[in-house]
């Protein structure tokens, strides 16, 4: 595998590590939405579970596009070999929109995966 700016930073070894990220925040949210469920919070405290969705978006989006926001961010990138900075500036710009784009994305599927789950509990509960 080879670095190729805004397109592939990481091998997969770190493609593991971001999918084991998003698994963990996604049983993090099912966890928390159980509890606030068993607790009998308001329901509005379950649009909290964007965070742990986030997070699992983003593990997941990371992993399947072999792309790390964090390394990105700065400025690194291991596809099998070790860590090793980006020289480029064209490339390291690349990266960062990716990023962003990556971020964006990440943060709408929590987002609509939050209000998801609060829309059912006005329904369930």
């Amino acid at each position: 595998m080879e670095y190729q700016p805004g397109v592939c930073n990481i091998g997969p070894a770190q493609q593991r590590r971001r999918l084991l990220l998003g698994v963990g925040s996604l049983l993090l949210a099912v966890v928390a939405v159980g509890a606030i469920a068993v607790m009998e919070w308001p329901r509005w405290t379950l649009l909290a579970s964007l965070f742990p969705l986030y997070g699992a978006a983003m593990g997941y989006f990371q992993y399947r596009e072999r792309f790390c926001v964090g390394f990105a961010g700065v400025g690194v990138f291991d596809v099998g070999e070790g860590t090793n900075q980006v020289q480029d500036a064209a490339a390291l710009e690349a990266d960062r929109r990716r990023a962003v784009r990556l971020n964006a994305k990440s943060l709408a599927v929590g987002a609509v995966g939050a209000v998801l789950i609060y829309g059912v509990s006005l329904v369930v509960l």
